[in-house]
């Protein structure tokens, strides 16, 4: 009998994972609270389950493994609850992910404390208490601060304190987004940042996945921090990717993560690389199930379902077979409710587009600018050259109409 695999989020970028898991032959259960998750038509059977919920979600994956079929692993994709994956598999006693390394990876402050500990170059940071506290750490260090929850998800309530024309109310903010009211504030290190996306194996650290972010509309979303996808491969040079891949290999060792994977938000400040955030899970944006792949030619998900089922995974599995250009971009409609949605079939006819996704239907309602990404669309185009791969990603956003009202 094949395997089974439990994955946590049927979300739409979630989706690949099991479909892949179905190409390798393992038998695919997907736990998701939305019975009309786009992943559960992958899965072989579902859990309707709360994915931010460690007990409700491990409660259902144990009376599916006693009385239904045996749960041999579990993962977590494109949905920031390592909790949960960690709470199913010390449920069922089944090796991986430990409550402590999910704990840490969870808890942004535990996190930079144990990597200082650890001797791993992270940002200044500082609980704080109150929005007094803010105002005091403002004036003694300066304005180049970062403000966000201890322990949310993404980028909700994380801001620049410098675009910030109201402390109180960017505590507050920060504060409403963290479900133990907890808030930080760490240093605004200038400098290019780039995600990483990597696999522990016996405790070696691979890095098939680096992306340099793109931060264009940091002035226009200010102070909020919107993201507008990523490039591959890396601009940097070699030398700065070694060191950042270094750092994520310690990064990992000290939260515990001996098997599995871990996603990197890293920022290169005067040539040197710091860790942000470190996340016990594969990212979402499609970057470790479509933009990894079409970059590499590395099955990474692939890679992930494997060490997950304690299957062996060779390191040339591993290793960087190409360089393609790859350019990820997100459409930006204005503020408002979706009336129509026009131009997706002639968008995805543009050459060099590999894949164009509309997340938005009509009915739907972008919100204004804030902590939270306000797309309705993404697509991702491949060249000969970077900036081949960016005029195809350019071309095809522009074909498509999102009209809001």
């Amino acid at each position: 009998m094949s395997k089974t695999l439990l994955i946590v989020s049927g979300g739409v970028e979630a989706a690949d994972a099991a479909r892949r898991a179905k190409e390798l032959g393992y038998y695919v259960v997907v736990s998701d609270r939305d019975p009309e998750a786009p992943g559960f038509a992958f899965a072989d059977s579902c859990l309707i389950a709360d994915v931010y919920s460690p007990d409700e979600t491990s409660a259902a994956a144990e009376r599916y493994h006693r009385k239904i079929r045996k749960i041999d692993g579990a993962i977590c994709v494109a949905a920031d609850a390592p909790m949960t994956v960690a709470a199913v598999l010390q449920r069922l006693g089944l090796p991986g992910l430990s409550m402590e390394s999910a704990r840490l990876a969870s808890d942004k402050l535990a996190m930079k404390e144990c990597f200082k500990q650890a001797g791993v170059p992270v940002p200044w940071f500082a609980p704080v208490a109150t929005p007094q506290c803010l105002t005091r750490i403002a004036i003694e260090r300066g304005a180049n601060l970062v403000i966000k929850p201890v322990d949310s998800r993404g980028s909700r309530g994380v801001q620049r304190i410098a675009d910030v024309k109201d402390l109180n109310q960017a505590f507050l903010l920060a504060l409403s987004h963290s479900p133990t009211d907890r808030v930080m504030v760490e240093d605004y290190l200038e400098g290019p940042q780039v995600s990483t996306e990597s696999v522990v194996i016996d405790g070696k650290c691979f890095t098939p996945g680096f992306s340099d972010r793109n931060y264009e509309h940091l002035e226009r979303y200010a102070p909020f921090f919107i993201e507008n996808g990523g490039d591959l491969p890396s601009q940097l040079p070699a030398e700065t990717q070694a060191k950042v891949k270094a750092v994520v290999a310690r990064a990992a060792a000290a939260l515990g993560i001996v098997n599995g994977t871990v996603k990197g938000d890293i920022v290169v400040h005067k040539g040197e690389p710091y860790v942000i955030e470190l996340a016990a899970r594969l990212s979402g944006g499609f970057f470790c199930t479509r933009e990894i792949p079409l970059n590499t030619g590395v099955d990474f998900v692939g890679a992930a379902i494997k060490i997950a089922l304690r299957e062996p995974v060779a390191a040339e599995e591993l290793e960087v077979k190409s360089t393609t250009p790859v350019i990820q971009r997100y459409a930006f409609p204005n503020p408002g409710r979706i009336v129509g949605v026009k131009g997706a079939e002639e968008a995805r006819k543009v050459k060099g587009v590999a894949e164009l996704i509309v997340t938005a239907k009509p009915g739907d309602v972008i919100p204004p600018a804030g902590d939270k990404r306000p797309s309705a669309a993404m697509v991702l185009a491949t060249g000969a050259s970077r900036a081949e791969a960016l005029t195809a990603a350019n071309d095809a956003l522009s074909r498509l109409s999102i009209e809001t009202a």
